[in-house]
């Protein structure tokens, strides 16, 4: 009879391409992944990968076996969620993805006085840009900016984050305020969002007003970039609700300003009455409304 682990390690590897990166989801050694897929291999009498330089590609063998071992791995969780789900007591783990803005500056600053209230609440804070699957418990409840296409969740549209140009004081000092910034920032340094698809909405607003400017930093984490705005490094786009609040920024006024960012909430329909969930639901939607 097959076991269930040994084809969570098969697909694991089929996911990731190579026994470290898989070893690294499962947060074990690739050791052990590369054991556990030997066994399942002997167990079945076929080989159900092809060890190729661009990683571990499935085998005839592995084809037939992958749509079973889905199927099996929808059901496995598929339980875990529903005894999850009728659990009553508001206690336990609850897991979390978030982008790192989110959970740095909305999120982490409130967990004090929530875990106050909830000591029997562990939460599981993973700050992430990526995509995760809800159906395949990566997280219990994720915060997005951009809808989730998930079957079988909950979502919720908690607030919308505003963004508007930013300087440090220091940095106005030393270089002066531009002239209309609307038009452009000609003979400043900017700071820009990382050139990639998540960032489209903020970089086709700055693309036409960076003519003449110099480019400093790029990043993909807007904790990086605040901070780097903050330190005096140039003008940036950041959230109003966040850069308002720090007296060393100044806002530099334009007419019109990137299109908001929306913050949805996730929950699998599963869990969506556990307890546990269901407070922290209410936690996230109240700090982030409540910055809003």
């Amino acid at each position: 009879m097959l076991d269930w682990d040994d084809l969570r390690y098969f697909l694991a590897v089929h996911r990731a391409g190579s026994l470290a990166r898989a070893a690294s989801e499962l947060k074990i050694n690739a050791t052990t992944v590369g054991r556990r897929l030997t066994a399942l291999e002997e167990g079945v009498g076929a080989r159900l990968f092809d060890r190729t330089p661009d990683g571990y590609c499935l085998s005839p063998a592995g084809r037939d076996l992958l749509p079973h071992a889905e199927r099996m791995e929808a059901e496995a969780l598929a339980v875990e969620r529903e005894v999850a789900g009728a659990d009553a007591r508001a206690a336990g783990v609850v897991r979390v993805s978030a982008t790192e803005m989110l959970a740095t500056r909305f999120i982490a600053p409130k967990l004090p006085s929530f875990l106050e209230k909830h000591p029997q609440i562990a939460i599981d804070l993973e700050c992430t840009n990526r995509s995760v699957s809800l159906s395949r418990r990566e997280a219990d409840i994720a915060l997005r900016l951009a809808r989730p296409r998930e079957d079988g969740v909950v979502t919720r549209r908690l607030t919308q984050i505003d963004l508007a140009l930013y300087a440090a004081k220091n940095y106005l000092e030393c270089h002066g305020a531009p002239h209309d910034a609307e038009r452009g920032l000609n003979g400043h340094r900017v700071v820009l969002f990382a050139d990639s698809r998540a960032f489209a909405v903020e970089n086709d607003w700055m693309r036409p007003r960076c003519h003449g400017a110099l480019v400093a930093v790029r990043s993909d984490s807007v904790s990086s970039i605040f901070s780097a705005v903050l330190a005096g490094a140039g003008i940036a786009l950041l959230p109003r609700a966040v850069a308002d609040a720090e007296p060393l920024l100044t806002r530099i006024p334009t007419e019109s300003a990137p299109q908001p960012r929306i913050v949805w909430q996730t929950v699998h329909e599963d869990l969506h009455k556990s307890a546990r969930v269901r407070v922290v639901l209410d936690f996230l939607a109240e700090v982030l409304t409540a910055d809003r």
